[in-house]
């Protein structure tokens, strides 16, 4: 028994000093030919990163304004958030801090999307422009102890 492992080990270390198993194409009669597999070198994403999520909200040219031309008015728009349940309700704390609940579809929405109904709130209602420092709180209705960001002029800090 111990012979057999020693054979064994030796084969091993054999087969990993000599290069054998380096990653290459193997001939095989039923696989691709040689030349098939030429300049295919692999190139994860992790160094090459063309662009951030973030890079893309950047150049986003949505406006408010554009809901409402598409719908008519904000009230309607207001309505419409309402009644899919990406609102829930909206209300000043003890603190006279505005606090908006969302509901479970706004957090199914993409991030773009989630940033969009946030700032068509901040229009309608001009929270971040009635002070210097206005911002509003987003809570979520599935979980009202921590607040999930806050929306300010900068935009929507998420938790």
């Amino acid at each position: 028994m111990r012979v057999f492992r020693f054979l064994l080990m030796l084969a091993v270390m054999v087969t990993a000093l000599s290069g054998v198993s380096k990653a290459e194409p193997k001939s095989w009669v039923w696989g691709w030919w040689p030349s098939h597999w030429k300049n295919l070198d692999f190139q994860p994403y992790l160094d090459g990163e063309k662009f951030i999520q973030r890079g893309l909200w950047d150049r986003d040219t949505w406006t408010p304004q554009a809901w409402i031309k598409d719908a008519g008015d904000a009230k309607r728009i207001m309505r419409d958030l309402y009644s899919v349940d990406i609102i829930r309700d909206q209300y000043t704390d003890d603190h006279n801090i505005p606090v908006l609940v969302v509901g479970p579809t706004f957090m199914r929405l993409s991030g773009l999307d989630r940033r969009r109904v946030l700032k068509f709130v901040d229009y309608v209602f001009k929270i971040t422009e009635s002070e210097e420092n206005g911002m509003f709180f987003v809570f979520s209705s599935e979980n009202d102890d921590d607040p999930i960001g806050v929306f300010d002029k900068n935009g929507f800090q998420q938790d």
